[in-house]
């Protein structure tokens, strides 16, 4: 039996850039459409891509008035008058960013030959919640099927809401750079944040050896904080002197190199620093965005055989795994979590240098 929706809920929006959030307690409540889910939303975290579409920093700025968040848990309230898959109401999920795969744009046709599903991450005419559609920060959201992940039992919905970005996004990473390496082998972690700090984790508990590396105390503090000491990561590195850093990598690398790297930040002097750490025929993986672009060190590219792959977050599948590996783990993000009415301070909260891990909001209260 579906959930009595409301035809209005609550909800936080973008009144104007630079700005803090503002309420809005009579937005009128999203219809599914017909093969949609609708979700009442228990959580929905905050990252840095939603400050950047609250400073109107990207390409196409994110409309004023658009409900923003893109990692979003809850309950199935209802379903489309048309769906007829295997999600039902009352099941507990995440939503994935992207929905609504148009299914004949050229990224759909290319992904189609190497899947089953319709994966909207490539799609030209796809949306994305929380950037140019609105998101999580209401008491209901749309998910599409196709990018809608059924959470475990026992995972709480503050913890699986950061995983459908942050947890997704280095996920994603981590097992593009990996593929082929066995479980021994060494992985950097470079840049210890909201996403770092879960890619040490997974990286651990996929049986590599882990170097997390990051030039603020916080950071490097932050990689250790987990309560299960075989998440932990096997070196910690300043990298605020890249020199002694990276002798301390090849000593532990038996002067080898790392077989791979995952960057999660967009420092350009990362970056480039990361591509010295690798092995011969090692990959760095691509997660953090620099403002303006960088060239690439040609000469340690080639005369290693190095790889370089970007990652556009995880798909469906690619999450479904993750979310096994979390479970089976005890991976676990570090959160600060609030309450709904204290949405406009979340930039404030997230400005202040003491800040570490993920903030999610709580939209059940």
């Amino acid at each position: 039996m579906a959930h009595s929706v409301p035809p209005t809920m609550r909800a936080a929006y973008i009144a104007e850039y630079n700005k803090p959030y503002a309420h809005d307690e009579s937005r009128a409540t999203p219809k599914p459409g017909p093969e949609d889910l609708l979700i009442r939303v228990h959580a929905a975290g905050f990252c840095h891509s939603d400050a950047q579409a609250l400073q109107g920093q990207f390409r196409t700025p994110s409309p004023i008035g658009l409900i923003p968040s893109h990692e979003i848990a809850g309950v199935i309230a209802t379903t489309g008058a048309s769906y007829q898959g295997h999600f039902k109401v009352g099941d507990r999920v995440g939503i994935l960013n992207f929905k609504h795969a148009c299914g004949t744009c050229p990224g759909c046709r290319l992904r189609k030959r190497s899947t089953t599903s319709n994966d909207p991450r490539f799609c030209d005419n796809r949306e994305t919640a929380g950037f140019l559609h609105d998101g999580g920060f209401a008491d209901y959201a749309v998910g599409d099927p196709e990018t809608t992940v059924r959470l475990p039992d026992r995972m709480s919905f503050a913890q699986a809401a950061p995983l459908m970005c942050a947890g997704a996004t280095v996920w994603g990473s981590l097992e593009r750079a990996t593929e082929g390496l066995a479980k021994g082998d060494t992985i950097a972690i470079v840049g210890v944040g909201g996403l770092g700090h879960l890619g040490v984790q997974f990286a651990k508990a996929l049986g590599f050896q882990v170097i997390a590396v990051d030039s603020r105390q916080a950071g490097r503090d932050l990689a250790m904080e987990t309560d299960n000491r075989s998440l932990q990561p096997d070196l910690v590195v300043d990298s605020s002197d890249p020199k002694t850093a990276s002798e301390q990598i090849y000593r532990f690398t038996n002067e080898e190199g790392v077989a791979a790297a995952v960057v999660c930040t967009d420092s350009i002097a990362a970056n480039r620093w990361a591509l010295q750490l690798l092995r011969i025929g090692g990959t760095l993986g691509l997660l953090g965005l620099p403002p303006t672009p960088w060239q690439f060190d040609a000469d340690v590219i080639v005369f290693k055989e190095l790889s370089i792959r970007g990652s556009y977050v995880a798909g469906r599948d690619a999450t479904e795994r993750m979310l096994q590996v979390v479970e089976e783990a005890g991976v676990r993000s570090q959160i600060t979590e609030i309450g709904y009415d204290r949405i406009p301070e979340i930039m404030e909260l997230y400005e202040d240098k003491e800040f570490k891990g993920r903030l999610v909001v709580n939209m059940a209260g």
